[in-house]
C-alpha cells in the first residue's frame, strides 16, 4: 500500500482536473473496479464534509470531473473496492453523513492515475476507452393517489427531471422541476420542490438550493423525506462556502455527535360564502322567489409542529421525531382538532446494518397501507437483500369504531440489482377483535434507467380472494426528447376489510355483530359496501424551442356501484369519465426564473360534458420574494338541461425573512352559477390565508 503525505490528496485533485472530462452521455464499458461518490459539486472549491469512519482508512478520496453537454460538474470520491459489494458496505456505512453517496464502476486506469498522483507522478491522458456513463441515482417513485387522475404532463416533467439528475446535468433538471412545479397541485409537487433544491445544490447555486429548501418545508412540514430536506438544508447553512477541501486524506472521526432541527408554522385561515338563489314563487307563477344567505364557512388557526433529534458516531445512529398538526376552529359547532402524525424512536446499528423504529410511524409500504403505532425492525442479509418485521395497530383519523385492529407483518427488499432494479414482497395479516380483517400478499416492483422509469404494486387479499390493489406508472424519454408517460391504477375503494362491514350498524364492534351474522356474512357485507375505482393516463410532453414546450394527454377514470346492505343503500357507479388536455409552458417570458402555464381539457361524463381552462404563473423576482397566480374557468353542460360555470383566481404572495423565517399571504375568489328549469344560484366565495413558518 503506499503511504501518502500530508499533500497527496492535492496531488491527486491536481491531476484529475487536468483529464479531459468525462462525458454522461457515453456508454459504460466493462468495468472491474467500484468506487463510492460522496458527492456532487460545482467546484473543486466546495467543500463537503470528509470524516470518515476508521475502518476504510487507506482508501483514497479524489475528485473526478465530468462533462454532460456543455456543463461541468466534480464528483468527490471514494475508493477503491474490487466487488460492488465491498463498495456498497462502504457506502451503508458513510448513508449517516453523504446522504446522496452512491456506487459507480471505474476502468483500473483510474486507480492507477490515482496512485500516480500520490506518488507525484504525472498520468498519462486518459484514453476513450476510459470515459464512461455516470449510473443512476435512486430517486424513490412517486406513488400516485388513490382514485386521482395523474397529470400525464407533471409525470413526463418528473421524468425529464429524473433523467437530467441521473445524466448530472443539473441545469435541465433545473428547468424541468421548475415547470412541474407551475403545473395545478399534483401528486409530483412535493418531490418536484424537492429535487429542484437538490438540482440547485448540486449545480453550486446553495442561495437558491437554500431557498427552494425553505420553500418545501413551508409547504410540507410533515413526512418522512421532511427530515431529509431539514438536514440537506442544516447542511448548506453550515458548510463554508469560500473554504477549500484541505486534503483528499481519510480523517477518523470518534465520539458522539448529536443535532436538532425542525419546524413551527401557524397559519390563520378563513373563508365566507354567500349564496343567492332565485326560483318560481308559490303565490304567483310570474314572479321569483329570491333568499340570499351569507355565512363565515372557515375561521381556523392551524399550527404545525415537526422536530427532529440525532445522537450519532460511526456505529450508532439514534434518532427521535415528533409530528403534530392543531387546528383551533373558531366557528361555533366546530370542534378543535388535534392530530399526532408521528412520535418515534428510531435506532440504526450501522456496521450490521440493523434498524428499530418504535411508536407511531408512517406506513405506505411493505403492506401497511397507513399510519400505524408499533415497530418496524429491519436487518440486512446483505447489501442488496434487506429482511423487516412489522407490527401494531392501524392510526385512522375520522373512523371511529369499538373494536380493536391488529397487525402483523413480514417483507423482504430486494436491490439495487445493477442500479435499476428494486422492491419488495411482503405479507400481512391483520385482525379485528376476533376475526381476521385483512390478510394480503404482494409485491412492489422498480426500474429507474436515464431513459425512463417504471414502478408497479400488486396488493392481493387472500380472504377476500381478490385484488385489493394493482398500480403501474411509467415514463419514458425517447432519444428526440418526447417524454411518454403511462398510469394504470386499479383498487377497492375502501380498501378491503372485514371491519368495513361495521358502516351503518347499530353497534361497531364486530365481537358484537358475531352475536347477528357470522363471519362469512360480515365479509359479503363488506364486499357491498366497497367500490372498485380503476383509471388510465397516458401522455406526452415536447420541447419546441428553449422558451416553449407543449404537452397533452388523456385520462379515463371510473368508479363501480356498491349493492348496499340493508342497513345501506348502494350508491350508483359514476359511469366512465373521460378528460382531454392540452397544455403550453413557457419559461422566462416577463422575468428572469418566471414559469408560465397554459392548459385546456375538455371533460365528458355520464349525462355531462365541460370545459376548462387554467392559466397559472410562478415568478421569483428576487431572492426574498415569490409570487405565484392562476385562475381557473370551469363550464358544465347536463343532459337535464342544467348549465354549471365557474372562476377561480387565487394569488400567492411569499416573502423569506432571514434565513429561517418565511412569510406568506394567499388570497382567492371562486364564483359558481348553476341554472335549470326551475332554480339559479349563485354561490360567491372569498377566503384567504396569512402565516408564518420558522425553520430551526
Amino acid at each position: 500500500m503506499v503511504r501518502r503525505g500530508p499533500f497527496a490528496g492535492f496531488v491527486a485533485l491536481a491531476v484529475l482536473l487536468s483529464f479531459p472530462a468525462i462525458d454522461a452521455r457515453a456508454q459504460s464499458p466493462a468495468a472491474d473496479l467500484y468506487v463510492v461518490v460522496l458527492a456532487t459539486a460545482a467546484n473543486t472549491a466546495q467543500r463537503p464534509a470528509t470524516p470518515l469512519p476508521e475502518s476504510l482508512r487507506g482508501k483514497s478520496v479524489y475528485w473526478r470531473r465530468v462533462k454532460s453537454g456543455d456543463a461541468v460538474s466534480y464528483q468527490l470520491c471514494l475508493g477503491f473496492f474490487d466487488t460492488r459489494s465491498d463498495a456498497e458496505r462502504a457506502r451503508q456505512q458513510l448513508a449517516g453523513k453523504f446522504r446522496e453517496a452512491r456506487v459507480i464502476s471505474v476502468r483500473p486506469a483510474e486507480r492507477e492515475n490515482v496512485v500516480k498522483a500520490q506518488q507525484g507522478a504525472r498520468p498519462a491522458p486518459a484514453t476513450p476507452a476510459a470515459a464512461q456513463a455516470l449510473p443512476a441515482p435512486v430517486i424513490r417513485p412517486a406513488p400516485p393517489a388513490p382514485g386521482a387522475p395523474a397529470p400525464g404532463s407533471a409525470e413526463a416533467l418528473m421524468a425529464e427531471g429524473r433523467g437530467a439528475i441521473t445524466r448530472e446535468d443539473n441545469g435541465a433538471a433545473v428547468r424541468a422541476f421548475a415547470r412541474l412545479l407551475a403545473l395545478p397541485q399534483n401528486e409530483f409537487t412535493r418531490d418536484a420542490q424537492e429535487f429542484l433544491g437538490l438540482a440547485y445544490e448540486r449545480r453550486g447555486d446553495t442561495a437558491r438550493a437554500r431557498l427552494e429548501y425553505e420553500n418545501y418545508l413551508k409547504r410540507y412540514p410533515e413526512g418522512e423525506d421532511s427530515g431529509r430536506v431539514r438536514q440537506r438544508l442544516a447542511n448548506l447553512r453550515s458548510t463554508p462556502q469560500s473554504e477549500p477541501l484541505r486534503t483528499a486524506a481519510v480523517q477518523t472521526v470518534g465520539g458522539w455527535r448529536s443535532f436538532s432541527f425542525g419546524s413551527v408554522s401557524q397559519f390563520y385561515y378563513r373563508g365566507n360564502s354567500t349564496i343567492d338563489t332565485q326560483q318560481p314563487s308559490q303565490v304567483t307563477a310570474n314572479t321569483l322567489d329570491r333568499t340570499t344567505l351569507s355565512l363565515t364557512d372557515q375561521s381556523a388557526l392551524i399550527t404545525n409542529v415537526d422536530a427532529s433529534t440525532r445522537f450519532v458516531d460511526d456505529t450508532h445512529d439514534n434518532r427521535i421525531v415528533f409530528r403534530d398538526m392543531n387546528t383551533q376552529n373558531f366557528i361555533s359547532g366546530q370542534h378543535d382538532v388535534n392530530r399526532l402524525n408521528a412520535a418515534y424512536y428510531e435506532y440504526k446499528y450501522k456496521p450490521g446494518d440493523a434498524s428499530a423504529r418504535l411508536g407511531r410511524q408512517p406506513g405506505n409500504t411493505g403492506g401497511v397501507l397507513s399510519r400505524f403505532d408499533g415497530a418496524w425492525l429491519g436487518y440486512g442479509l446483505m447489501p442488496a437483500l434487506r429482511l423487516n418485521l412489522v407490527g401494531g395497530e392501524p392510526v385512522d383519523y375520522g373512523v371511529t369504531i369499538d373494536s380493536k385492529r391488529r397487525f402483523v407483518g413480514t417483507n423482504v427488499e430486494v436491490g439495487p440489482l445493477n442500479q435499476h432494479w428494486s422492491g419488495n414482497v411482503y405479507f400481512i395479516r391483520q385482525t379485528i377483535d376476533s376475526i381476521i380483517d385483512r390478510e394480503a400478499t404482494g409485491m412492489e416492483l422498480r426500474y429507474f434507467a436515464q431513459q425512463g422509469s417504471f414502478a408497479s404494486m400488486v396488493d392481493y387479499d387472500t380472504v377476500f380472494r381478490r385484488i385489493n390493489i394493482g398500480t403501474m406508472q411509467g415514463n419514458w424519454l425517447a432519444p428526440w426528447k418526447t417524454a411518454f408517460n403511462v398510469l394504470v391504477d386499479y383498487r377497492m375503494t375502501p380498501s378491503l376489510q372485514t371491519g368495513t362491514a361495521t358502516l351503518g350498524e347499530a353497534s361497531t364492534s364486530v365481537q358484537m355483530l358475531l352475536n347477528t351474522y357470522s363471519e362469512d356474512e360480515l365479509r359479503r357485507r363488506a364486499l357491498a359496501l366497497t367500490a372498485k375505482s380503476a383509471l388510465a393516463s397516458v401522455g406526452l410532453t415536447h420541447p419546441i424551442s428553449a422558451v416553449w414546450q407543449v404537452g397533452a394527454d388523456v385520462h379515463a377514470s371510473r368508479i363501480s356501484h356498491t349493492d348496499g346492505t340493508n342497513n345501506v343503500p348502494g350508491m350508483p357507479g359514476s359511469g366512465y369519465v373521460y378528460t382531454y388536455t392540452g397544455q403550453i409552458i413557457g419559461i422566462g417570458l416577463f422575468a428572469k426564473r418566471d414559469v408560465s402555464v397554459a392548459s385546456v381539457s375538455r371533460i365528458t361524463g355520464l349525462g355531462y360534458g365541460g370545459y376548462a381552462a387554467r392559466l397559472a404563473s410562478r415568478t421569483p423576482f428576487s431572492e426574498r420574494w415569490t409570487l405565484d397566480g392562476s385562475v381557473l374557468w370551469y363550464q358544465q353542460s347536463n343532459d337535464n338541461g342544467s348549465t354549471l360555470q365557474r372562476v377561480s383566481p387565487t394569488l400567492r404572495l411569499g416573502y423569506r425573512w432571514g434565513t429561517s423565517m418565511s412569510l406568506e399571504f394567499e388570497a382567492g375568489a371562486e364564483s359558481t352559477s348553476t341554472s335549470s328549469a326551475t332554480i339559479d344560484e349563485k354561490t360567491r366565495r372569498r377566503f384567504f390565508s396569512i402565516g408564518y413558518r420558522w425553520d430551526f
